[in-house]
């Protein structure tokens, strides 16, 4: 998955960076197991708060996970986490709409 961040520049360290990528791959898989997508990340600062929003398109559906924190990486975390859990959502969805069944047989009863 291919992650551009843009606005305010946060400087992560390593352990938390690896941390935020091996999110990113587990949404990666949800979405498209190759790894083509790509996510933008905007983050922002205003006063005591850090905001973080993330932004994936999958099968012409915008998924975004917003957040807010005093710390930047629990903001990024939290943003990561919620846009997971849309992919599930919309992943379902779309598997389940997909589908069609098969023909019913009738069970014979005896009398």
């Amino acid at each position: 998955m291919k992650i551009t961040y843009t606005g305010r520049q946060v400087d992560f360290p390593p352990a938390q960076l690896e941390k935020v990528e091996g999110l990113f791959s587990k949404v990666s898989k949800l979405l498209d197991g190759k790894g083509d997508c790509e996510a933008h990340v905007r983050l922002s600062h205003e006063r005591h708060l850090h905001h973080a929003e993330v932004t994936v398109n999958y099968h012409n559906h915008a998924l975004v996970g917003l957040a807010s924190d005093g710390d930047a990486f629990t903001a990024l975390h939290d943003a990561v986490l919620k846009l997971e859990k849309q992919a599930v959502k919309v992943r379902e969805k779309w598997r389940d709409g997909n589908r069609v069944e098969g023909p019913k047989t009738k069970l014979k009863e005896t009398a």
